[in-house]
């Protein structure tokens, strides 16, 4: 062996005299002092960011407004405090529209924070209601932090969803400890996640699997065909040796190159992360041999194409135009994956009878086409947007469903998200009666999967005079309907409509109301059209003194109309008198007020289930903690269902389900089972029908329909595979995998990258539907490792078959 050591020192001195190595390490180092006095600090602080400003234009028209002496008394107050350099601007803009910078607005704003006379009891007449504000108001020897505490306060409960409320943790960062920009909305519990995630392996794609990678590749190529050189070759063939080991030995060899560069680079931001940023991450370390192996890809082509050429620049042009040929495949292979595999994943559903009815990723609403064995989109095919709900009413005949511009990480604005309603009268079911739930079923008029697309019966509210036929997704059927409410996130049926759940409070939707609401006029082109206004629709059945804040989450109790709901660590239950949802008892579970949290009630117990931790139990009569679900482990829970039977369903963000079902004498008031369901560990949502059964998304857009009791599945949805999606399974995508994958190590990097001490994976709820890249991180090692395998062993073969 030790000719062969001898060929890997060589290699090692080779690459230390190379004074490209010491450029490049010399920059690495000097990227790394130069990176060293960056960081991040939290601190407390209640100081307003333009990014707080959920509607800026809102807030300023309110302020206008306020310069003439309407608006709310808060409003005026707030007015009355600012600068007078912006009031003459406020004035100025009531009467010609004027713009007004958001700069300014925020500056002057902050101003306030600092102010003692902000509050009077006049303007804020709930806030010594509020717990935390009668605290502060009540002490006459604030210190400075409490005062803008106070004052930030106020000024949320001036401007209700046009303003985020502050958490009173911010991060900054900082360069040598001086702060520049505005202080991040977020706290280090949620950043860090994301640095791990996204930002190092960025960091590394960029500096090292590009410009390392190309500059070692070019370093390298002549190694390989130096070894033909005449003299170099015969000396060290002068004794016995394997050609194959000594091939594979200078090929080793050329590969410490890249190791020292890469080790040098990783070590030093291992420290750095850890030392300036708080993230001891192993995984940084993990990646050295990462990179090493990424190079032994390009390396072995430009070894094979050295063997045959013998030139070193034959091998670099060689191995670059592999290089592009690999990067130019993935690119190919990844819009296709977009444009041609089909619609996204299903993200919710609602079932009537037998007749699902779908929301997807990409905000779009699905019906199945039952003669066409397919999806059909319905009501828009939009783009980037986010649906909310859908929810039916099976009475009335109607669905109810919203969307938004989804924004991640809890940016968006709180705008008011559109409300659509579909009247469904084909799919009513009939008043709930004391017969068995397969009674239900057999009172539908018809089966929604046998409803042909062109033959549904007329009905009274189906237009019997013009005896038209509409399919389910027909626009004709959308009824005109107000906006939700501000910054709503989420709409839960309750009574014979829903709430709207948002950070100002819950509103009731009156379809009654909204229906005889007064007409707004206007003209467009010459014609006058009307417009519902929302305000008559949408009821506050919560009282002033709201005081939740996002991330919040809501569930209705089960056969009443009691509300749970979590926010700022506690579980709060509320009980409606016949006119407002009225404050019961709370409980404080101990959970980070910025933790994301899904909420769902089976029987009386509540089921908290927080964004990685263990959910757990809370009795909503006695309001204290009786367990956690151990079973299901620090997991995130992404979606939740009820059945009116009992039980609930749980849905793990990696696609796994779980049912629980009632059980008072065992030693946790639930039972829990993860069922042996098709697709299980790819399910992408869920929910039950009136009769029990069980309603599974899989597999992207595949749909089973499972009994009471999860054995068997009564009904399958199998959408028809189009001639797009048939190009990309049997040409493309296969074509892609016998390809070799470089770039796809990068998924193996982001792998090893991810902190199993990190509790937080998602920062707002709609975070949790965000779409989950579901792959082998090894499949590329293995699948890369197989190529190098190949292009060393025909190396090998033709260096034996060249006469040296």
């Amino acid at each position: 062996m030790k000719p062969y050591i001898a060929v890997l020192y060589d290699s090692l001195i080779e690459s230390v005299r190379s004074r490209v190595l010491w450029i490049l390490m010399a920059g690495w180092l000097l990227i790394l002092i130069a990176l060293f006095p960056l960081s991040m600090s939290e601190e407390e602080t209640y100081r307003i960011s333009s990014s707080d400003l959920t509607n800026a234009r809102a807030i300023l028209d309110q302020l206008a407004q306020a310069t003439a002496g309407r608006g709310t008394r808060a409003q005026r107050a707030v007015y009355e405090k600012l600068d007078e350099d912006l009031q003459g601007t406020l004035k100025d803009r009531l009467r010609t529209q004027k713009r007004v910078p958001v700069g300014q607005l925020v500056a002057s704003l902050n101003e306030l924070l600092g102010r003692e006379d902000l509050y009077e009891k006049e303007a804020w007449p709930t806030a010594e209601r509020r717990e935390e504000l009668k605290e502060l108001i009540e002490d006459k020897s604030k210190n400075p932090a409490e005062l803008q505490k106070l004052n930030r306060r106020l000024i949320d409960l001036a401007f209700p969803g046009s303003i985020r409320s502050a958490s009173g943790q911010a991060t900054w960062i900082t360069y040598a400890g001086m702060k520049f920009m505005d202080p991040l909305p977020f706290t280090l519990r949620q950043i860090r996640p994301f640095i791990e995630a996204t930002l190092f392996p960025f960091i590394m794609w960029l500096g090292l699997g590009q410009i390392a990678m190309m500059v070692a590749i070019v370093v390298t190529a002549p190694m390989i065909p130096d070894m033909f050189q005449t003299g170099s070759l015969h000396l060290l063939l002068s004794k016995p040796l394997s050609r194959s080991l000594l091939f594979l030995s200078k090929y080793l060899g050329g590969c410490i190159f890249v190791a020292m560069n890469v080790g040098v680079f990783l070590v030093g931001l291992y420290f750095y992360a850890g030392i300036q940023l708080g993230i001891w991450n192993r995984g940084i370390l993990w990646c050295i041999p990462l990179f090493i192996f990424s190079f032994m890809i390009f390396y072995s082509v430009s070894a094979l194409v050295g063997l045959i050429w013998k030139n070193p620049i034959i091998c670099v042009v060689l191995t670059a135009l592999f290089w592009g040929l690999c990067f130019t495949i993935g690119v190919v292979r990844g819009f296709a994956e977009g444009f041609l595999k089909g619609p996204p994943t299903i993200q919710s559903i609602v079932a009537v009878g037998d007749t699902p009815i779908a929301a997807n990723q990409q905000g779009r609403l699905l019906f199945w086409n039952a003669p066409l064995n397919t999806w059909q989109v319905g009501f828009g095919e939009v783009n980037g947007d986010r649906v909310i709900g859908p929810i039916s009413n099976t009475q009335q005949g109607i669905l109810y469903f919203g969307r938004t511009r989804f924004v991640p990480f809890g940016l968006g604005g709180n705008d008011s998200p559109r409300l659509y309603i579909v009247k469904l009268p084909e799919l009513k079911l009939p008043e709930p009666s004391s017969q068995a739930s397969e009674a239900i079923d057999k009172s539908l008029d018809i089966p929604a999967t046998d409803i042909p697309a062109t033959d549904i019966p007329a009905t009274s509210e189906t237009e019997t005079a013009k005896k038209k036929t509409r399919n389910l997704w027909d626009d004709s059927r959308l009824d005109t309907a107000p906006e939700l409410p501000n910054g709503t996130s989420e709409i839960l049926p309750w009574r014979d409509s829903f709430l709207a759940l948002t950070p100002d409070g819950l509103f009731w939707f009156d379809r009654e109301s909204a229906l005889k609401a007064e007409q707004q006029k206007i003209s467009v082109l010459g014609f006058d059209l009307k417009l519902p206004q929302a305000t008559e629709a949408h009821k506050k059945i919560t009282d002033a003194d709201w005081d939740y804040r996002r991330p919040i989450a809501a569930n209705i109790v089960p056969g009443s109309d009691s509300v749970v709901l979590f926010s700022k660590g506690k579980l709060v239950r509320f009980d409606f008198d016949g006119k407002k949802l009225q404050k019961q008892n709370s409980i404080d579970l101990d959970i980070p007020a910025e933790t994301v949290v899904n909420l769902v009630v089976c029987g009386r117990i509540a089921i908290v289930c927080p964004d990685t931790m263990p959910p757990v139990l809370v009795d909503i009569d006695r309001m204290e903690k009786v367990g956690t679900l151990e079973a299901i482990g620090q997991k995130t829970i992404k979606r939740t269902a009820q059945c009116d039977d009992g039980r609930v369903a749980l849905l793990e963000r990696d696609g796994r389900l779980w049912v629980l079902s009632s059980n008072p004498n065992g030693p946790l008031p639930l039972n829990i089972t993860s069922p042996n369901l098709v697709g299980q560990g790819n399910i992408s949502s869920m929910a039950f029908d009136k009769t029990g059964r069980l309603w599974v998304a899989h597999h992207v857009k595949q749909l089973d329909v499972w009994d009471n009791q999860m054995t068997r599945s009564e009904k399958a949805f199998r959408p028809s595979r189009t001639t797009p999606e048939f190009l990309y399974d049997y040409l493309i995508n296969p074509f892609y995998l016998v390809n070799p994958k470089p770039s796809a190590i990068q998924e193996t990097i982001q792998y090893v990258l991810r902190n199993p001490e990190n509790k937080i994976s998602a920062i707002d709820r709609a975070d949790l539907d965000m779409p989950q890249v579901v792959s082998d991180p090894w499949q590329p090692i293995w699948s890369n490792g197989i190529f190098i395998a190949v292009m060393l062993s025909v190396s090998c073969w033709l260096l034996y078959r060249q006469d040296l």
